[in-house]
């Protein structure tokens, strides 16, 4: 079966997953036993690198939860908010007082952690000390034990303390586990979904090839243009820089979208909003109308073009009034949708015979007709079918709530069919249907049939599309 691009399809038995932990010297633990099984379902390169990557993911990850106001302290969001201020504004104090501070204050925190660690393995040795020689006052004052008593008593202490050594392991600092990886990853790309999407609505409006998109981004530009090179005279650019990193800092917390959501219900800023919109569309408008090649040089009065303005203004701010109340009304979505595009690919191989020209018999010792890009023998393009849907849920209690995630992969072509790829077809290395040209061993390969040659091999390509729905349900618990 063809595979992704970079992706590979073997499996990793037990025992080779935990030989990586023993030559890696990076333990890999899980949070529950019952996972152990996800071994099985990871390459042992990413296992690798999952390993590896681990503690990196993790501070990613609590940088992201600070970022989007996630954590149980906010107070830690509003103090990246006023590092991100203070760096734009003393920045040059930053750089060369902050950075060495910042290296003195880990030297120090290092210095002070063996010495406190130090001290208090000192305190509870002497503490144990005491302690045992308090127990063996005691057992030589005592009348009613003979000395096999003591030896027995002794011996029974010194096995107690010897199996409190032994069942005692201190676990190492930084160390995270594959479940708590995975976790992270999770979050970081749902982060980058969450970005990608933004990024995806502003892009939409700022397409060139549409004239309504350009009559708005106009209209837009009518008002906030000149506002923004007075901000910018009057302010400077690192107050702009810190200003607007702070409205983006500050834009998911949860008080900011309550705020956001009761301007958006205000019936008096929406007409406000409208009214603006619509006198800047047809300011744009009316001004492209009347000074176009054809009218320019018809006449035309002041108050005509007057006129003109007030009568689209109307027209666009019953359109400006719609769409806000449409969009206001619209109901947010409970559950994340993330969509990725694989592109599978397929080599068809063939071999010339004489007599019976191009074919697909082989030799036995030789590829198949049909392989992958690693060689491993494949069906043919026409066999190729997709996954079928799955559907996972799971449930997790966080403060007296049940939640309960549902997960629906789809996969679906994004291809109509399977294409020929035409990559260095203009370089000479491929003919003009495809066809990768080589000699007896399949080397030296060109794309001009020749004497020599006697394979040849083409890419067939065809993208598909997975589509992940994740649905949060979220209940009460109810009291027995």
């Amino acid at each position: 079966m063809a595979k992704p691009i970079n992706e590979r399809s073997n499996t990793i038995p037990p025992s080779e997953a935990f030989k990586l932990s023993t030559t890696d010297q990076r333990p890999i633990s899980f949070s529950s036993p019952n996972t152990i099984q996800t071994l099985d379902q990871i390459p042992i390169p990413l296992l690798k690198l999952l390993v590896v990557l681990g503690p990196t993911l993790r501070y990613i990850s609590q940088l992201i939860e600070i970022l989007m106001w996630r954590t149980n302290q906010p107070r830690q969001s509003v103090l990246v908010v006023l590092l991100w201020i203070m760096a734009c504004l003393w920045t040059w104090q930053l750089l060369a007082f902050g950075l060495p501070l910042i290296l003195l204050y880990k030297l120090g925190k290092d210095w002070l952690s063996v010495k406190t660690s130090k001290a208090r393995r000192e305190s509870m040795e002497r503490t144990r000390q005491e302690q045992r020689r308090l127990r063996e006052e005691r057992l030589k004052r005592d009348r009613y034990h003979d000395e096999e008593d003591d030896e027995v008593s002794r011996l029974q202490q010194q096995k107690e303390e010897d199996d409190e050594l032994i069942s005692r392991k201190i676990r190492p600092e930084g160390q995270v586990s594959l479940d708590d990886t995975l976790q992270d990853l999770a979050t970081v790309n749902g982060f980058i979904d969450h970005v990608v999407l933004n990024l995806k609505r502003v892009w939409i409006h700022l397409d060139g090839s549409r004239k309504d998109t350009i009559i708005s981004v106009l209209s837009i530009l009518v008002y906030t243009w000149p506002a923004w090179i007075l901000l910018n005279w009057m302010l400077g650019a690192h107050m702009i820089l810190a200003i607007t990193g702070a409205i983006l800092l500050i834009s998911p917390s949860p008080w900011f979208c309550i705020i956001t959501m009761a301007l958006r219900k205000n019936l008096i800023l929406k007409h406000i909003i409208s009214a603006i919109w619509a006198y800047g569309v047809a300011f744009i408008t009316t001004t492209f109308s009347y000074f176009s090649a054809e009218k320019f040089q018809k006449s035309f009065g002041i108050r005509q073009w007057i006129s003109a303005v007030m009568s689209r203004a109307k027209t666009e701010k019953g359109k400006a009034l719609e769409m806000l109340k449409t969009s206001t009304n619209e109901t947010e979505s409970t559950g994340n949708r993330s969509e990725m595009i694989f592109q599978f690919e397929v080599f068809e191989n063939q071999r010339w015979w004489l007599g019976v020209n191009w074919t697909t018999n082989m030799m036995p010792s030789e590829r198949c007709p049909w392989t992958d890009n690693q060689l491993k023998p494949i069906q043919s393009k026409e066999y190729f079918r997709l996954p079928e849907p799955t559907v996972k849920t799971s449930t997790s209690t966080v403060n007296d709530e049940i939640i309960k995630r549902t997960t629906n992969k789809t996969w679906s072509w994004a291809d109509g069919d399977w294409w020929v790829d035409m990559t260095g077809e203009l370089q000479g290395k491929i003919d003009h249907n495809g066809w990768e040209y080589g000699n007896n061993a399949w080397k030296q390969m060109s794309g001009l049939p020749g004497i020599q040659t006697f394979t040849r091999r083409r890419r067939w390509c065809r993208r598909a599309r997975l589509v992940e729905r994740e649905i949060e349900q979220i209940e009460k618990k109810k009291d027995v």
